[in-house]
């Protein structure tokens, strides 16, 4: 039971967001779940003091867009800390390289709960970070490739051979085999991870400009998220999708990874069920995946940002304080986790 408890924490996170997504639909709370009850079952105290789209706009103006924008940046600073790598194979660019790919990771790993419009449209996480990785067939593609391209890692590579968990699968482990293996003359793993370092970077630029409407004409997807574009989501849509995000993000961690590692489904422990290699970075991707949730529904960025909870506090004072407590006692918890969390 001491195991589950911090799971259960995120658990609770999901069960109020699914209260909250009928409170902002209906316009009152819904019937509370058994482990949130009373959350919000009083009757609306008064109109929320902002409308839907205000919120929207702030979430995408003051997070979404900037959060996908830090993420290029940093994407791009791992593909030159990998090529600096492959140039001069020693420990310290070997250090730097481990350090990019972690600020590259801490901030894709926050947006998951805005992994909806261009994120869906493009496909982007099976190039930049699908989880998990097959380590096999990465390994027999080292061992059987001559050469592989940016190219070849986009049109012709597998989810499962390509992305953040690649790139940690080649990297991190004993320094010296690293690191021999980096030098080695044509160095296939070299060719490699910079390939797969370019396609994360191009992509996730491109998820950027999409969000923010750099592509020359102006009509980002955030105009259409937040109903400033003349061809727009319905606000109560844009809402819905949102809070369905964090909804699914928060059930995936707790039924298909961590209630799988644990067992609680009645079924034997798998550990395996919580991806991540040698990086030890699981603990931190969960921690993240949370802020990301938090940030949606706090809202994040310049003072006065609104969030979900802008909207959530007019129909329920007591749902929206609800719903800070377990995001505050779920990150606790985490911070509580040593690494590896497999273990």
């Amino acid at each position: 039971m001491m195991q589950w408890a911090w799971v259960s924490r995120i658990w609770l996170t999901a069960g109020l967001l699914a209260l909250l997504a009928a409170a902002l639909a209906c316009g009152a709370p819904a019937e509370t779940p058994q482990d949130v009850a009373g959350a919000a079952a009083e009757q609306p105290e008064a109109a929320p003091a902002v409308s839907r789209q205000e919120a929207l706009v702030s979430i995408t103006d003051e997070l979404i867009v900037p959060r996908f924008r830090e993420i290029a940046t940093e994407m791009d600073g791992m593909r030159n800390a990998l090529h600096t790598l492959c140039d001069n194979p020693t420990a310290k660019t070997l250090v730097a390289a481990r350090t990019a790919w972690r600020d590259a990771r801490a901030p894709w790993l926050r947006s998951q709960a805005t992994w909806f419009g261009p994120v869906m449209e493009r496909r982007s996480r099976s190039l930049v970070d699908w989880a998990p990785v097959d380590p096999e067939r990465i390994d027999k593609l080292l061992a059987e490739k001559d050469a592989v391209t940016a190219y070849d890692a986009r049109e012709f590579l597998s989810s499962t051979q390509r992305g953040l968990g690649a790139i940690e699968h080649v990297i991190f482990g004993d320094d010296a085999a690293t690191l021999d293996t980096l030098a080695a003359a044509n160095s296939i793993h070299c060719q490699y991870v910079t390939a797969l370092g370019d396609v994360a970077a191009e992509e996730t630029a491109g998820i950027a400009a999409d969000w923010a409407g750099d592509g020359g004409d102006g009509n980002g997807y955030a105009g259409y998220f937040n109903g400033t574009a003349g061809i727009a989501l319905l606000d109560q849509q844009a809402i819905d999708e949102l809070v369905s995000a964090s909804i699914f993000l928060a059930r995936s961690i707790t039924d298909m990874r961590l209630g799988k590692a644990l067992g609680a489904d009645g079924g034997q422990p798998e550990p395996a069920a919580i991806p991540g290699g040698g990086g030890h970075n699981a603990v931190a991707d969960l921690r993240n995946q949370v802020l990301g949730m938090q940030d949606v529904y706090l809202g994040a960025g310049a003072d006065g940002a609104l969030g979900v909870s802008a909207l959530v506090h007019g129909v329920s004072a007591e749902a929206d304080a609800r719903m800070r407590d377990h995001f505050t006692a779920a990150l606790a918890a985490i911070d509580q986790l040593p690494e590896p969390l497999q273990a």
